[in-house]
Protein backbone atom coordinates (compact mmCIF):
# COMPACT_ATOMS: atom_id res chain seq x y z
CA UNK A 1 0.00 0.00 0.00
CA UNK A 2 1.33 3.44 -1.03
CA UNK A 3 1.84 5.89 1.82
CA UNK A 4 0.52 9.45 2.00
CA UNK A 5 4.07 10.77 1.67
CA UNK A 6 4.56 8.73 -1.52
CA UNK A 7 1.42 10.26 -3.02
CA UNK A 8 2.64 13.72 -2.10
CA UNK A 9 6.04 13.04 -3.66
CA UNK A 10 4.39 11.84 -6.86
CA UNK A 11 2.12 14.91 -6.98
CA UNK A 12 5.10 17.18 -6.38
CA UNK A 13 6.97 15.42 -9.16
CA UNK A 14 4.10 15.88 -11.60
CA UNK A 15 3.77 19.52 -10.61
CA UNK A 16 7.49 20.02 -11.19
CA UNK A 17 7.29 18.35 -14.59
CA UNK A 18 4.35 20.55 -15.62
CA UNK A 19 6.23 23.60 -14.44
CA UNK A 20 9.35 22.58 -16.35
CA UNK A 21 7.25 21.93 -19.47
CA UNK A 22 5.62 25.35 -19.19
CA UNK A 23 9.01 27.02 -18.74
CA UNK A 24 10.39 25.09 -21.72
CA UNK A 25 7.52 26.28 -23.94
CA UNK A 26 7.99 29.86 -22.76
CA UNK A 27 11.73 29.73 -23.45
CA UNK A 28 11.13 28.17 -26.87
CA UNK A 29 8.86 31.09 -27.77
CA UNK A 30 11.50 33.53 -26.58
CA UNK A 31 13.99 31.95 -28.99
CA UNK A 32 11.99 33.43 -31.89
CA UNK A 33 12.24 37.22 -31.56
CA UNK A 34 9.11 39.22 -32.22
CA UNK A 35 10.58 40.67 -35.41
CA UNK A 36 11.23 37.21 -36.85
CA UNK A 37 7.67 36.17 -36.02
CA UNK A 38 6.47 39.28 -37.85
CA UNK A 39 8.62 38.40 -40.90
CA UNK A 40 7.18 34.87 -40.88
CA UNK A 41 3.63 36.24 -40.88
CA UNK A 42 4.46 38.64 -43.71
CA UNK A 43 5.99 35.80 -45.71
CA UNK A 44 2.80 33.76 -45.29
CA UNK A 45 0.68 36.67 -46.50
CA UNK A 46 3.00 37.22 -49.47
CA UNK A 47 2.75 33.53 -50.34
CA UNK A 48 -1.05 33.75 -50.23
CA UNK A 49 -0.94 36.80 -52.52
CA UNK A 50 1.13 34.91 -55.11
CA UNK A 51 -1.28 31.99 -54.87
CA UNK A 52 -4.30 34.26 -55.36
CA UNK A 53 -2.67 35.90 -58.40
CA UNK A 54 -1.78 32.50 -59.91
CA UNK A 55 -5.41 31.40 -59.52
CA UNK A 56 -6.78 34.70 -60.89
CA UNK A 57 -8.71 35.20 -57.64
CA UNK A 58 -9.41 38.94 -57.92
CA UNK A 59 -11.36 39.20 -54.64
CA UNK A 60 -8.67 37.47 -52.60
CA UNK A 61 -5.95 39.61 -54.18
CA UNK A 62 -7.93 42.74 -53.33
CA UNK A 63 -8.51 41.54 -49.77
CA UNK A 64 -4.81 40.86 -49.20
CA UNK A 65 -3.80 44.22 -50.66
CA UNK A 66 -6.30 45.93 -48.37
CA UNK A 67 -4.69 44.10 -45.45
CA UNK A 68 -1.43 45.80 -46.37
CA UNK A 69 0.36 43.07 -48.31
CA UNK A 70 2.70 44.84 -50.73
CA UNK A 71 1.70 45.02 -54.40
CA UNK A 72 5.47 44.88 -55.05
CA UNK A 73 5.97 41.50 -53.37
CA UNK A 74 8.58 39.36 -55.13
CA UNK A 75 9.57 35.69 -55.18
CA UNK A 76 13.06 34.16 -55.08
CA UNK A 77 13.56 34.93 -58.79
CA UNK A 78 12.70 38.59 -58.14
CA UNK A 79 9.46 38.21 -60.09
CA UNK A 80 6.85 40.53 -58.68
CA UNK A 81 3.19 39.61 -58.42
CA UNK A 82 2.72 42.04 -61.33
CA UNK A 83 5.13 39.96 -63.45
CA UNK A 84 3.02 36.88 -62.68
CA UNK A 85 -0.30 38.58 -63.46
CA UNK A 86 1.06 39.95 -66.77
CA UNK A 87 2.54 36.60 -67.81
CA UNK A 88 -0.84 34.96 -67.17
CA UNK A 89 -2.74 37.69 -69.04
CA UNK A 90 -4.90 38.52 -66.00
CA UNK A 91 -5.89 42.09 -66.92
CA UNK A 92 -8.20 42.65 -63.91
CA UNK A 93 -5.46 41.71 -61.47
CA UNK A 94 -2.88 43.81 -63.35
CA UNK A 95 -5.21 46.81 -63.05
CA UNK A 96 -5.75 46.11 -59.33
CA UNK A 97 -2.04 45.74 -58.55
CA UNK A 98 -1.21 48.97 -60.39
CA UNK A 99 -3.96 50.74 -58.42
CA UNK A 100 -2.29 49.59 -55.19
CA UNK A 101 1.12 50.89 -56.26
CA UNK A 102 2.77 48.00 -58.13
CA UNK A 103 5.93 49.20 -59.87
CA UNK A 104 5.63 48.63 -63.65
CA UNK A 105 9.40 48.99 -64.01
CA UNK A 106 10.42 46.33 -61.50
CA UNK A 107 12.89 43.84 -63.01
CA UNK A 108 13.08 40.13 -62.39
CA UNK A 109 16.26 38.03 -62.23
CA UNK A 110 16.81 38.25 -66.01
CA UNK A 111 15.92 41.95 -66.15
CA UNK A 112 12.48 41.53 -67.67
CA UNK A 113 9.98 44.19 -66.71
CA UNK A 114 6.24 43.43 -66.83
CA UNK A 115 6.18 45.41 -70.11
CA UNK A 116 8.68 43.02 -71.72
CA UNK A 117 6.38 40.11 -70.85
CA UNK A 118 3.28 41.91 -72.13
CA UNK A 119 5.04 42.69 -75.43
CA UNK A 120 6.09 39.06 -75.88
CA UNK A 121 2.46 38.02 -75.39
CA UNK A 122 1.12 40.87 -77.59
CA UNK A 123 -1.39 41.72 -74.87
CA UNK A 124 -2.43 45.20 -76.01
CA UNK A 125 -4.83 45.96 -73.13
CA UNK A 126 -2.17 45.13 -70.51
CA UNK A 127 0.50 47.03 -72.48
CA UNK A 128 -1.77 50.09 -72.38
CA UNK A 129 -2.28 49.74 -68.62
CA UNK A 130 1.47 49.48 -68.00
CA UNK A 131 2.24 52.46 -70.21
CA UNK A 132 -0.45 54.51 -68.47
CA UNK A 133 1.29 53.59 -65.22
CA UNK A 134 4.55 55.06 -66.61
CA UNK A 135 6.26 51.86 -67.69
CA UNK A 136 9.64 52.66 -69.24
CA UNK A 137 9.61 51.58 -72.91
CA UNK A 138 13.40 52.02 -73.11
CA UNK A 139 14.11 49.58 -70.26
CA UNK A 140 16.48 46.74 -71.28
CA UNK A 141 16.04 43.04 -70.60
CA UNK A 142 18.93 40.61 -69.98
CA UNK A 143 19.68 40.52 -73.72
CA UNK A 144 19.76 44.30 -73.97
CA UNK A 145 16.38 44.55 -75.72
CA UNK A 146 13.70 47.17 -75.24
CA UNK A 147 9.97 46.64 -75.80
CA UNK A 148 10.45 48.09 -79.30
CA UNK A 149 13.24 45.65 -80.07
CA UNK A 150 11.11 42.73 -78.91
CA UNK A 151 8.47 43.89 -81.40
CA UNK A 152 11.18 44.03 -84.06
CA UNK A 153 12.32 40.49 -83.19
CA UNK A 154 8.75 39.30 -83.55
CA UNK A 155 8.51 40.83 -87.02
CA UNK A 156 11.76 39.19 -88.11
CA UNK A 157 10.44 35.81 -86.93
CA UNK A 158 7.27 36.40 -88.95
CA UNK A 159 9.39 37.34 -91.95
CA UNK A 160 11.40 34.11 -91.64
CA UNK A 161 8.21 32.05 -91.27
CA UNK A 162 6.73 33.69 -94.37
CA UNK A 163 9.85 33.01 -96.44
CA UNK A 164 9.92 29.40 -95.23
CA UNK A 165 6.24 28.98 -96.06
CA UNK A 166 5.34 27.92 -92.51
CA UNK A 167 2.72 30.60 -91.89
CA UNK A 168 -0.49 31.38 -93.75
CA UNK A 169 -1.17 34.88 -95.08
CA UNK A 170 -4.24 35.42 -92.87
CA UNK A 171 -2.25 34.51 -89.74
CA UNK A 172 0.72 36.59 -90.89
CA UNK A 173 -1.39 39.73 -91.44
CA UNK A 174 -3.10 39.24 -88.06
CA UNK A 175 0.25 38.96 -86.27
CA UNK A 176 1.56 42.04 -88.08
CA UNK A 177 -1.54 44.01 -87.04
CA UNK A 178 -0.82 43.06 -83.42
CA UNK A 179 2.67 44.50 -83.74
CA UNK A 180 1.25 47.72 -85.22
CA UNK A 181 -1.31 47.93 -82.41
CA UNK A 182 1.50 47.50 -79.90
CA UNK A 183 3.45 50.39 -81.41
CA UNK A 184 0.35 52.57 -81.65
CA UNK A 185 -0.45 51.81 -78.03
CA UNK A 186 2.97 53.09 -76.99
CA UNK A 187 2.76 56.18 -79.18
CA UNK A 188 -0.78 57.14 -78.27
CA UNK A 189 -0.31 56.98 -74.50
CA UNK A 190 1.78 60.11 -74.34
CA UNK A 191 5.14 58.36 -74.46
CA UNK A 192 6.07 60.44 -77.51
CA UNK A 193 6.39 63.45 -75.19
CA UNK A 194 9.32 61.72 -73.50
CA UNK A 195 11.11 60.61 -76.65
CA UNK A 196 12.52 63.28 -78.94
CA UNK A 197 12.20 61.35 -82.21
CA UNK A 198 8.48 60.71 -81.87
CA UNK A 199 5.83 62.95 -83.38
CA UNK A 200 2.21 62.79 -84.54
CA UNK A 201 3.23 61.78 -88.08
CA UNK A 202 4.53 58.48 -86.66
CA UNK A 203 1.00 57.68 -85.49
CA UNK A 204 -0.40 58.57 -88.93
CA UNK A 205 2.19 56.39 -90.68
CA UNK A 206 1.36 53.41 -88.48
CA UNK A 207 -2.38 53.88 -88.95
CA UNK A 208 -1.85 53.86 -92.72
CA UNK A 209 0.30 50.72 -92.45
CA UNK A 210 -2.40 48.97 -90.47
CA UNK A 211 -4.98 49.80 -93.12
CA UNK A 212 -2.69 48.55 -95.89
CA UNK A 213 -2.47 45.16 -94.18
CA UNK A 214 -6.15 44.55 -94.94
CA UNK A 215 -5.56 44.42 -98.66
CA UNK A 216 -2.91 44.28 -101.34
CA UNK A 217 -1.16 41.41 -103.08
CA UNK A 218 0.65 38.74 -101.08
CA UNK A 219 3.99 39.72 -102.57
CA UNK A 220 3.63 43.16 -100.95
CA UNK A 221 4.00 41.63 -97.47
CA UNK A 222 7.81 41.70 -97.64
CA UNK A 223 7.72 45.44 -98.25
CA UNK A 224 5.19 45.91 -95.45
CA UNK A 225 7.38 44.05 -92.97
CA UNK A 226 10.41 46.09 -94.09
CA UNK A 227 8.44 49.31 -93.61
CA UNK A 228 7.38 48.26 -90.12
CA UNK A 229 10.94 47.36 -89.15
CA UNK A 230 12.07 50.73 -90.47
CA UNK A 231 9.35 52.46 -88.42
CA UNK A 232 10.47 50.65 -85.25
CA UNK A 233 14.05 51.67 -85.98
CA UNK A 234 12.92 55.30 -86.20
CA UNK A 235 11.10 55.05 -82.87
Amino acid sequence: MMSHSSNKTEDDSRHSLRKLHAEFKAKRKLRIPEEIQKIQKEFCKTYRLFQAVELNNVEKVKNLLQQGVSANSTDFELRSVLHVAVSKGYADIVELLLKYGADPNKKDMIHNTPLHLAVCLHNISIISMLINANADVSSLDNNGRTAFQLASSKLKLLQSSWRAGTIEMIKLREEMKQVVDLLLSILMRGIEEKMEKMNSSDVDDLQMMKLSLNSGPDEAVEEQIANLLEEIEKL
